[in-house]
């Protein structure tokens, strides 16, 4: 179904054509995600998605037609709808907006312009902010973005200081596909989350990742099973079938990941992992095999089922001195994982002696869904400043005295980075390159290479 741009909005911005000043000739607004977010800092990433997905569908007589009458129900009159506005914007074909946007995958300072939104046809001044709804939805795959970014760098000092730093990129895998609230959120929510890891099974994100950015590939996933597979084999002398077909069905150098909790998972690890049979074929392969835990307290079992391991393959201390399990044997850990919860199971394997390099997670609900809003890092979309028929100038601020951390800037603006790389908003007219970038003009949009924004938010381009 293609979505209709005029009511993708809210529905009382079909009537502020008709309350704002009627001599403005145009309209200038910018987003941003407000102090007192979660994070003191974003990552900025998606709005590339949110410009190639809608503003390069054409508005058609259907839509103008279908918009009026949706309007009418909801208003209870046609005079509210600005269908002459529509009229020409199906006759340009194309919204007449110009969209100035800092570099995707920066790491911004919360309370920094992300984007700037004006007019550049007198005759839409007063229905520019009708495309403020749909732009906003940025604030999700940035927020992703921004959650993951917070993870790794969390993760990053404990990977530093009992293993491995290459592994880093798959230690976090999106689990979260199911879970999303629909298949545009676990696309670009996905897509979020592939900019900082590569661990995904996520198949639609990967290839949206490619459609937007044009960089293919990025997920990397292996061979694992689930319960279905697990139970269709049945308890007991089915366990040990379960575990001789993965091993027989994969090459000896695949990376193989086995669901350990169908039944018992102390048992199956004691008694079919820990068998000579199966113990002496994980042993003689090349490839790594890692036991999924799903049930029960992560920490509590997952420490339980390494002290297990270790006694069923050994362990050798690595140069940093952790505990790592012999002959390529490790842990997923699938369920209850967020960014609070990952980060508190590596560290209780690191109080214990172990290296990060004995597990990676997966998360679902935790990555993509749950608890994260609009407001998780205040995202807002505010008129700025207006010109006039008249020639004058209008400078729009708001500055609530009941909540001063709601102000808005004023002006026409721009964002320049000081002497150490800092980010700041200021007026246009103030010295120093602008980092906002027009990535969308009168129909035509410029999406920058995947591959350097991916580097931008690995730290390896600061622009």
């Amino acid at each position: 179904m293609t979505i209709n741009l005029i009511l993708a909005t809210d529905a009382y911005k079909l009537t502020h054509h008709l309350q704002y000043p009627q001599n403005i000739d145009k309209l200038y607004s910018y987003g941003e995600a407000r102090i007192g977010g979660k994070y003191p800092t974003i990552s900025w990433f998606g709005l590339s998605m949110i410009l190639k997905d809608y503003f390069q569908t054409p508005i058609t007589v259907e839509m103008i037609d279908e918009a009026e009458k949706v309007s009418e129900e909801t208003f209870g009159t046609k005079e509210y709808f600005n269908r002459d506005v529509w009229e020409k914007v199906k006759e340009l074909g194309y919204f007449p907006v110009k969209i100035k946007a800092l570099p995707e995958g920066m790491e911004v300072p919360a309370g920094t312009a992300l984007f700037t939104l004006e007019s550049t046809r007198s005759w839409f001044a007063t229905s520019l902010n009708a495309l403020e709804s749909l732009l906003m939805h940025v604030w999700y795959p940035t927020t992703i973005a921004t959650n993951s970014m917070y993870i790794k760098k969390r993760l990053l000092p404990l990977v530093q200081k009992t293993g491995t730093e290459a592994s880093l990129p798959l230690m976090v895998n999106d689990f979260g596909f199911r879970g999303a609230t629909g298949v545009e959120a676990g696309e670009q929510g996905g897509a979020a989350h592939l900019l900082h890891f590569r661990g995904s099974d996520n198949l639609l994100a990967s290839n949206y990742f490619e459609h937007i950015y044009g960089v293919a590939g990025r997920a990397q996933s292996i061979w694992a099973t689930e319960h279905s597979v697990a139970t269709a084999y049945g308890p007991d002398e089915g366990e040990f079938h379960y575990v001789n077909a993965q091993l027989d069905r994969t090459p000896d150098d695949a990376l193989v990941s086995i669901v350990i909790d169908s039944y018992d998972t102390f048992n199956f690890v004691r008694h079919v992992i820990g068998s000579e049979q199966l113990s002496t074929r994980i042993k003689k392969r090349a490839g790594r095999v890692v036991l999924r835990p799903d049930s029960g307290d992560p920490e509590t079992i997952d420490l339980a089922v390494l002290d297990m391991l270790a006694e069923i393959f050994g362990t050798e201390a690595n140069d940093k001195g952790y505990k790592v399990l012999k002959h390529n044997v490790g842990l997923i850990q699938g369920d209850g994982m967020k960014a609070d919860t990952i980060i508190a199971l590596y560290e209780a394997l690191i109080r214990h002696g172990w290296s990060t390099d004995n597990l990676v997670v997966g998360s679902g609900g935790g990555l993509l869904q749950e608890g994260f809003t609009r407001d998780t890092e205040r995202f807002a979309i505010k008129a700025a400043y207006a010109h006039t028929t008249d020639g004058r100038n209008l400078v729009i601020k708001k500055q609530p005295k009941t909540d001063p951390s709601k102000a808005s800037k004023a002006g026409l603006q721009k964002v320049i980075a000081d002497q150490k790389g800092k980010l700041h908003t200021v007026s246009q007219e103030t010295p120093g390159e602008d980092l906002l970038q027009t990535v969308y003009e009168d129909g035509k949009l410029t999406i920058e290479d995947g591959q350097t924004i991916i580097d931008r938010a690995s730290g390896r381009d600061n622009l």
